[in-house]
């Protein structure tokens, strides 16, 4: 069965947990391999809270310009994973084939983690997208290294 949401995406199903791609998956399990506590999808962050909007907004519905009046829906962003290493908070996105959207929710989590940082002090964070295990070694080597984070 592929995922519907996530392109080219088979779920998979281990330790009671239901990944959304065999990806996230491997990365999980190299991370219990190598002791890391990691936590799959822990939170959902508002990274753009949407008010009640006042101006008439018209669509084209039916052949028929009809004003729409449902309330705008807040825009969430969940890490794949979260995790603490070598004193580092770092929140992970695996990465297959990613949509349109992705980059801008990537960015405003970014924009999020900047305006909430005090939330980790004194603790420091890094936010990483990696696309294979190579990639998350890498990313496990420049921490083991001390390369600089925020």
């Amino acid at each position: 069965m592929s995922n519907k949401k996530i392109l080219n995406a088979t779920p998979v199903s281990i330790d009671g947990i239901e990944f959304h791609s065999q990806l996230e998956e491997r990365l999980y399990k190299y991370l219990k391999k190598r002791g890391i506590d990691v936590q799959y999808e822990p939170q959902h962050i508002k990274i753009w809270d949407c008010d009640k909007l006042t101006v008439p907004y018209y669509d084209k519905r039916g052949g028929v310009f009809q004003r729409i009046t449902t309330k705008p829906v807040c825009i969430t962003y969940t890490p794949d994973f979260t995790f603490v290493y070598k004193g580092v908070c770092v929140f992970l996105e695996a990465k297959g084939f990613a949509n349109d959207v992705f980059p801008y929710k990537a960015k405003l989590f970014r924009e999020w983690l900047e305006k909430h940082s005090i939330q980790f002090a004194p603790a420091k964070y890094c936010y990483a997208v990696v696309y294979s295990i190579k990639n998350l070694e890498a990313l496990l080597t420049d921490l083991d290294n001390g390369t600089e984070t925020v």
